[in-house]
């Protein structure tokens, strides 16, 4: 088993609880979105965006399900939409994150707080 392959997924790493798993939580739904449409990417738009959805439905019920911070994940989703600028008739559609606002809002903080610990330091 190539273990350094597992050991990039946050929900794996043994710090993965509390407010930690906010940020490896972003790690990894970042990987998966960008996972599902490079594996799909001879697909339609509609079928990457499907595809994509499934894998991060999977991901934040992995989250739930070894409770890594279950005030944050708990009753939560993010709903993926590609949405057009209708000012720019033909422009490519951009993929939306509709996250639940109480996980939003959360995340939004826990970057905040690594912004500011990264100026300080």
């Amino acid at each position: 088993m190539n273990t350094t392959q597992h050991e990039s997924w946050g929900f794996l790493h043994p710090d993965c609880h509390g407010e930690k798993a906010l940020l490896f939580f972003s790690w990894d739904l970042a990987k998966t979105i960008e996972q599902q449409f490079t594996l799909h990417a001879q697909s339609s738009l509609a079928v990457q965006l499907f595809e994509a959805q499934k894998a991060v439905d999977r991901l934040l019920n992995q989250y739930v399900q070894i409770q890594a911070n279950p005030g944050a994940f708990d009753g939560q989703s993010i709903q993926l939409q590609l949405e057009r600028d209708d000012s720019e008739p033909g422009a490519t559609p951009v993929l939306a994150l509709h996250t639940s606002p109480h996980l939003e809002q959360l995340i939004i903080q826990m970057q905040a707080q690594q912004h500011a610990s990264r100026t300080i330091n």
